[in-house]
């Protein structure tokens, strides 16, 4: 037994140097190299893309990575290597080029050319299988994710003459799957409106004929469950489970979808503890961190706090130079509904980042991908800013799909590889608006990665029957990588409100930055100028006709924006204030400050009744002998002081309300349960309203003191023919010359 072990010791033995010697017996030096069967390609470029040079030695293993790399060019469908006294022989066989080439049966303009602009095959191009394979996958993603869930491939390809092809999509797009319903159950706690306001999908009615978010689509389906899933997590419900998202197909009448919820427990944050067993951290660098956490970590439980303070301290870390240091935050639920909180920081690896590879854009420009990374060449790197990028990638819009990958090079250097996936960005709705008070049509053309350099611009016009308006915008949300809004708008306006006496035609364009003073806390300021002709109507006294004619103004203005509420459409808690001044500079026909003041505040008692106080305050004043004219004075429409006609209140010459110097309005309402099944996600409010307009420069014995009050009730509903809102209120305290509004209405809106 023994010496048959010394045999196979030996046999081991003898394998392995045989095998080592047969690697340096292959590894020779190549001193010429012919290239044979290409014709388009030439020999420069095959050389380049191997990187061969000339009196090397190179081994099996090698040579067969230069093989590798010309396959991976998809220039050549065939790649052999022979070597043979020291001359390495290329032989190829190109891949066939792309004569005529064509997608038929593609319904949208839009859809047509971003498949264009962003798949790898079209006419003149290198034609490969691989290419053909993912640009039919990147064609199927697309339908599906527009609701075509039948969509149909088929690729013709012909062969002609001098190794060109003709090839033809065919396109069977199939039935386009609308959402038809959704029903929340289980264990909800909110009400299905507050949840529908939640997720991306929404219910398909012959309004949103224009409409993209009505389409089944998986993927948004998945997003929306994470949506759902964060907002109960932001709300308090830290065991929250979104059980399912069940799918049931009606023939020819699209998709209902069930979100299955089991809210759980509301929790409160009870105590938080900090851990830094390796001392990263000075005691003086902890004092401050536990101020930044006292700070933010208040009653009720919420994810989005916890991101907020993780944030805070990571900022904390990077402004205090404290490198190579990472956060991780844990939670540990305790008796009575509390959380602990644990903080705890760590060592991580020393990296640097070396090289950032991106690909997958054919249509966006690099720079637009770099601007939303947190790191850059040289730059620390951390899998946090990882993270963190590849969110910030998502929130663009631009991109279907994000990778970001990493690969250790050397001891302390990482090269970076971003993957991105482009989809159509361009979109267009339209909406429509039946009212008492005004009835309007309209329509918006969007798109958020205008000629590739990630600016989002709109189009949009409406056509109503007291105000025709229509609008140019443009955006750059990080402008030059400053994390800076910058924009611009040219826009049209025509008003002639039945009230008011006077008909306003006004063109003008402006421009404004925007950015974060301080946490939710931001600054907009810009210039614009307007072109205002004004006309007066006939009936109107000889003091108000001497206020018509032609105007131009050059502002500049800026608004200050605190926005601590939960969400923006229909919040339950929080608050937002801000203020803003507007100055008409010397040189405009008529110089003024206007000044604009608001605060909004909503608390949720209990399930189904969110308080809400809203107030507001304007003024607008010459610099100077002139008066302000018709168009720039105040007034208050039937949104803000329900019970009363829009641009009815206030000082009157003759029949027309003539608006004034100043406007305020209050309201104190709140949201209670109605007896309407919960899927008919119809929402009630009761409402205080008070307000006035007062002021009048040019006759000051116009004006008019007395302060208007109405209280009532409304309804919001999500109907199968459209959003309807329905008002009634009775007037408290009003002047003889007010126009009351008891009944008033809104179906369809704008989206």
């Amino acid at each position: 037994m023994k010496k048959f072990i010394i045999k196979i010791k030996f046999i081991i033995k003898i394998l392995l140097i045989s095998s080592l010697l047969s690697s340096i017996s292959y590894s020779e030096v190549i001193n010429k190299i012919e290239i044979n069967g290409n014709s388009r390609i030439k020999n420069e470029t095959i050389l380049g893309l191997t990187n061969i040079k000339l009196n090397e030695n190179y081994t099996a293993s090698q040579i067969n990575n230069f093989q590798k790399k010309l396959y991976e060019s998809n220039f050549f469908k065939q790649v052999n290597f022979d070597f043979k006294n020291n001359i390495l022989f290329i032989n190829v066989s190109e891949n066939p080029i792309i004569d005529f080439y064509y997608i038929d049966g593609v319904k949208s303009k839009i859809r047509e050319d971003f498949f264009n602009n962003s798949l790898n095959l079209g006419p003149n191009k290198i034609f490969s299988e691989y290419f053909l394979k993912t640009d039919i996958e990147k064609i199927k993603n697309n339908y599906l994710e527009a609701g075509y869930l039948d969509v149909k491939i088929l690729p013709e390809i012909s062969q002609i003459s001098g190794n060109a092809l003709n090839i033809v999509i065919n396109i069977i797009e199939g039935k386009n799957y609308k959402v038809r319903r959704v029903y929340f159950n289980g264990n909800t706690f909110f009400s299905p409106s507050t949840l529908l306001d939640v997720i991306s999908t929404s219910e398909h009615s012959w309004w949103k004929f224009l409409s993209s978010v009505t389409n089944y689509n998986q993927n948004r389906i998945d997003f929306d469950k994470s949506l759902l899933k964060n907002f109960y997590l932001d709300n308090g419900f830290y065991d929250v489970q979104i059980i399912s998202a069940d799918t049931n197909f009606i023939k020819n009448k699209g998709v209902d979808l069930t979100f299955s919820i089991n809210s759980g427990n509301k929790y409160n944050f009870s105590n938080f503890k900090i851990f830094d067993k390796n001392n990263n951290l000075r005691k003086k660098d902890i004092l401050n961190i536990q101020k930044i956490i006292q700070k933010d970590l208040k009653n009720t439980y919420s994810r989005s706090t916890l991101l907020k303070i993780q944030n805070k301290i990571i900022n904390y870390l990077n402004l205090n130079n404290i490198e190579f240091v990472d956060l991780n935050i844990s939670a540990n639920k305790q008796e009575k509904n509390k959380i602990e909180v644990l903080f705890d920081f760590y060592k991580t690896d020393r990296l640097f980042v070396n090289l950032i590879n991106v690909k997958g854009n054919s249509i966006t420009e690099e720079s637009v991908i770099r601007n939303n990374l947190l790191f850059s060449e040289g730059d620390t790197f951390t899998r946090k800013k990882l993270d963190e990028s590849l969110k910030k990638l998502r929130n663009t819009g631009i991109f279907s799909d994000n990778k970001i990958t990493s690969k250790k090079i050397e001891n302390e250097l990482v090269n970076i590889e971003v993957d991105v996936e482009e989809q159509p960005t361009g979109s267009i709705s339209a909406g429509l608006g039946v009212g008492s008070a005004e009835s309007s049509i309209g329509g918006e053309l969007k798109e958020k990665n205008l000629f590739g350099k990630g600016i989002v611009s709109n189009a949009n016009v409406r056509i109503g029957t007291q105000k025709i308006s229509g609008s140019i915008n443009a955006i750059v949300p990080d402008y030059n990588n400053t994390g800076n809004k910058v924009g611009g708008s040219l826009f049209a306006l025509s008003t002639k409100f039945d009230n008011a006496g006077y008909e306003s035609k006004k063109i003008g364009a402006s421009a404004f930055t925007e950015y974060n003073l301080f946490e939710d806390i931001s600054l907009n300021y810009g210039l614009g100028f307007d072109l205002d002709k004004i006309s007066t109507n006939k009936n109107a006294s000889s003091l108000y006709k001497s206020r018509a004619g032609n105007y131009i103004t050059y502002k500049t203005f800026y608004n200050i924006d605190n926005d601590k509420r939960d969400r923006n459409f229909k919040p339950t808690s929080g608050y937002k204030t801000g203020f803003g001044q507007s100055l008409a500079v010397p040189g405009s026909d008529i110089s003024y400050l206007s000044n604009n003041l608001y605060s909004n505040f909503y608390h949720q008692i209990k399930k189904g009744y969110v308080f809400n106080v809203k107030a507001g305050l304007n003024t607008i004043n010459s610099i100077g002998d002139d008066d302000i004219k018709l168009s720039d004075r105040n007034f208050l429409s039937s949104k803000k002081l329900r019970g009363f006609e829009s641009y009815g209140i206030g000082p009157v010459d003759g029949k027309d309300h003539i608006g004034g110097n100043y406007s305020f309005y209050s309201t104190i309402g709140s949201t209670f349960p109605n007896p309407l099944p919960e899927k008919w996600n119809a929402d009630s409010i009761v409402f205080i309203d008070a307000g006035n307009v007062w002021g009048v420069d040019f006759d000051s014995s116009k004006d008019s003191n007395k302060l208007r009050s109405s209280v009532g009730i409304g309804l919001d509903w999500t109907s199968p023919l459209g959003p309807l809102s329905f008002t009634y209120a009775e007037v408290l305290s009003s002047a003889s010359t007010d126009k009351e509004e008891s009944f008033s209405f809104q179906i369809g809106s704008s989206f």
